[in-house]
């Protein structure tokens, strides 16, 4: 018996339910992420911690554009979203959430680092295909 080609509905259920276990760790990276900053002791922790934060976002955002092929940009939305606001509220209350600065500044370049990712992924994509 052929298999069917999943539901739209079924597609998002399952895309909810893999970003939402990606929110998780993306929440545990961060927080190690803030850690080593703090560790670091700089003059200006927020800052360092706000510039690691944007090379985290880049790597992640290349693991986003390689595992969904559907929709990066809102898989990257909803991981910065549920993984900083909703998953450290639901673990430790109130007190869990992180400056309201760093998390605007992550929220919004996940998405941004997807986007220019998967443009450089085209782009060298159809360099490599004219050379051939």
């Amino acid at each position: 018996m052929p298999i069917s080609e999943p539901s739209k509905l079924q597609r998002i259920i399952k895309h909810l339910l893999l970003w939402s276990v990606f929110s998780y760790f993306y929440h545990s990276g961060v927080t190690v992420l803030v850690a080593m900053a703090h560790d670091a002791k700089p003059e200006h922790g927020l800052l360092t911690a706000i510039a690691y934060g944007i090379g985290f976002n880049a790597l992640v955002a290349h693991l986003i554009g390689k595992y969904d092929k559907h929709w990066p940009i809102i898989a990257a939305s909803y991981i910065a979203l549920v993984g900083l606001l909703v998953v450290p509220f639901v673990l430790t209350g109130i007190v869990g959430l992180m400056n309201v600065y760093f998390i605007s500044v992550m929220v919004i370049t996940l998405p941004i680092a997807t986007f220019i990712v998967d443009k450089i992924k085209q782009r060298i994509s159809l360099n490599t295909n004219q050379t051939q």
